[in-house]
């Protein structure tokens, strides 16, 4: 599954955009309203956001409820050799490099966070 964690909760990608700035929308915590851009901080109407390109796929890192334990809001990330969070083009090339390493994602609760272009 694909989307961020913000402010300690899991929003799942919508496939919108906003139209201000291009950043991914998620659903909207505040009733009347169906989107909100955590970068331009604002709450919009369905009509007002439009579709993510097909073609773009955002960045992600992985995480996973830290230690594996289900309902821990905590995150740990898969490292580079720095051991700085581990940043893919992409969630497939992600889930590639996991399945070459003998992982069966299927059996683990993994995030695929999506980053923005500053590395957030």
């Amino acid at each position: 599954m694909s989307g961020i964690f913000h402010e300690g909760r899991w929003y799942e990608n919508t496939d919108k955009v906003c139209r201000r700035c291009g950043s991914p929308v998620y659903e909207s915590d505040t009733p009347g309203y169906s989107y909100q851009c955590f970068g331009c901080d604002e709450n919009f109407y369905s009509f007002e956001v439009d579709e993510q390109d097909g073609l773009y796929l955002p960045p992600v890192k992985v995480a996973r409820p830290v230690y594996g334990i289900t309902g821990i809001k905590a995150l740990e990330y898969l490292l580079d050799e720095y051991g700085e969070p581990r940043i893919f083009r992409n969630q497939p090339e992600a889930e590639a490099f996991l399945l070459a390493h003998g992982y069966i994602i299927d059996n683990l609760e993994v995030y695929f966070e999506e980053v923005s272009e500053d590395g957030e």
